[in-house]
Formats: C-alpha cells, sequence, structure tokens
C-alpha cells in the first residue's frame, strides 16, 4: 500500500534533541499518515481500525494497529504518536514508499438511532472520534477533548468546524483546568437532552470514569479499547476484555463495545 504522506502535525512538546532528518528523539512525535487504498477508503467505518507491519524485518515482528483517522476518495488517515520503535520506524516512512497494511478490522460505532451524539476524547483517543465526526456532522454534536496542557491538544480546529467544542486542560492552559472526564459533569446538568448516546476513546482511566457515569445515569454509551493486538483477527486471544457474556476479544468483537457489556 502506497504512503501519500507522512508528516509531523504537533510540535514536540518538550525541548529535545534532534536527529539528522530533523525529528525528535523524545518519542513525543505525533504524525499524520495518509495511504491510498480504494477498499479501505470506501468500506471503512469510523471506530474500525487498520493492522500495519512496519518493517520487513524480524524486528520487530508484529503488526501494529491503529485506529483510522478519516477518509478522502481513494484515501485514508492515521493518526499516531512515536512511543516505541514500531512507531519509530513508521515515522520515517515517505512519499511512494509501500506499507504493508490489513483492514479495515473490527467493529466500529452505532449512530443511525441517535441524533444527539456526545463525543470524548482523551488526547490521542481523538483519532477515531474525529472520522466518526466527519461521518455524522448533520447530527447534534457535542465535543470534549482532554489533554495534559494546550500544546498538546489535537485537531482543535477541526472539531470546531463540526460540532459544539469544549476542551479540558490538566494545567490550564486552554478551557476548562481539570481532566477531559470533568466536562461531563460540569457542562451536563442531569437529567439532559444533550445525552441521547456518548461515545469515548482515551486512556483506560478516562474510559472506566465514562463507562461507571453512563450506567448510573442509565445513558447510552459506548467505548472505543485499545488492547495487546498480535494478530488483529482474533486469532492470538491477546486482547481479552471481560464481558458479561464471558471474555470478548477488542480485534474482533470490538474494538468499539457498549459500556454496559463489558468490564473493566
Amino acid at each position: 500500500m502506497k504512503v501519500i504522506k507522512n508528516e509531523e502535525i504537533k510540535p514536540r512538546f518538550h525541548p529535545a534533541p534532534t536527529s539528522e532528518a530533523g525529528r525528535s528523539r523524545d518519542g513525543n512525535d505525533v504524525f499524520l499518515l495518509t495511504l491510498e487504498d480504494q477498499h479501505i477508503a470506501k468500506t471503512a467505518k469510523p471506530g474500525q481500525f487498520v493492522s500495519i507491519r512496519v518493517t520487513n524485518s524480524y524486528e520487530p515482528l508484529l503488526r501494529r494497529p491503529f485506529s483510522i483517522h478519516g477518509v478522502d476518495k481513494n484515501k485514508f488517515k492515521i493518526i499516531y504518536k512515536v512511543v516505541g520503535l514500531g512507531t519509530k520506524i513508521l515515522s520515517h516512512y515517505k512519499q511512494g514508499e509501500e506499507l504493508d497494511v490489513i483492514g479495515p478490522l473490527g467493529n466500529g460505532f452505532e449512530t443511525k438511532n441517535y441524533k444527539n451524539l456526545t463525543l470524548l476524547a482523551g488526547g490521542i483517543g481523538i483519532a477515531p472520534l474525529y472520522f466518526l465526526a466527519t461521518q455524522e456532522k448533520e447530527k447534534n454534536l457535542t465535543i470534549l477533548i482532554g489533554a495534559k496542557s494546550k500544546s498538546q491538544l489535537l485537531c482543535k480546529t477541526e472539531f470546531s468546524k463540526l460540532g459544539k467544542l469544549l476542551i479540558a486542560t490538566e494545567d490550564g492552559s486552554s478551557g476548562k483546568k481539570g481532566l477531559v472526564t470533568d466536562l461531563l459533569t460540569s457542562h451536563f446538568s442531569l437529567p439532559t437532552s444533550h445525552f441521547s448516546v456518548i461515545f469515548a476513546c482515551g486512556p483506560f482511566p478516562m474510559l472506566k470514569f465514562v463507562r461507571d457515569y453512563a450506567i448510573k445515569h442509565k445513558i447510552p454509551c459506548q467505548l472505543s479499547l485499545e488492547g495487546h493486538m498480535a494478530c488483529g483477527i482474533g486469532v492470538c486471544l491477546g486482547c481479552a476484555v471481560s464481558s458479561k457474556n464471558g471474555y470478548k476479544y477488542v480485534c474482533k468483537d470490538g474494538p468499539v463495545f457498549w459500556a454496559n457489556e463489558i468490564e473493566i
């Protein structure tokens, strides 16, 4: 699969030494990768993911899963943060080079029965929710995004064009000071028509809070989970999550689950 563009979309969060290529070595780079594939671009649904083999060698051996961030004609995009060897290798791919990609994989968000959508994203969790927002922009969208600081907020401008945007940063440099989950409790009074359904993606503690909050207040809620996926197709059983009906697997049964069906 051909790389169309692989560009850094955020500056380094903190000063750090750079390589000869001009990229930081602190593991904090965020990149937007655009790939050309008509099948994935035409069939992908918000919440689904792709699995990428970043090298032809045995190091690293396993593929890496990435949420689909958006589609455009015969192209699709992923957004990723350099956190280890696999994503570091991926960040050095250039236009015209080929990548081995499988997808679209997993099950996405269910939206057809809802008119009011609340999207809640923490950090890099914005990836599948931005795709969802672009596909559901005709509905009433309330978008809550959070990060540690203003410099780490992703897609702020893009989200603001798609719905009502509320922001939280831990240091108070943008929006409300605190966690993105604080926006759930401080900006909405219950009962409220704003909560037709909640869609959330982000760090595990955030998802657990959202799950418990939604169940307590009887709000339909779908969570996009992350898991340690070796295969991405439900064979290795490495991404198990406990549910009401035994174990489910993030790659095959998810990554999107109804909050009241799983135990996290």
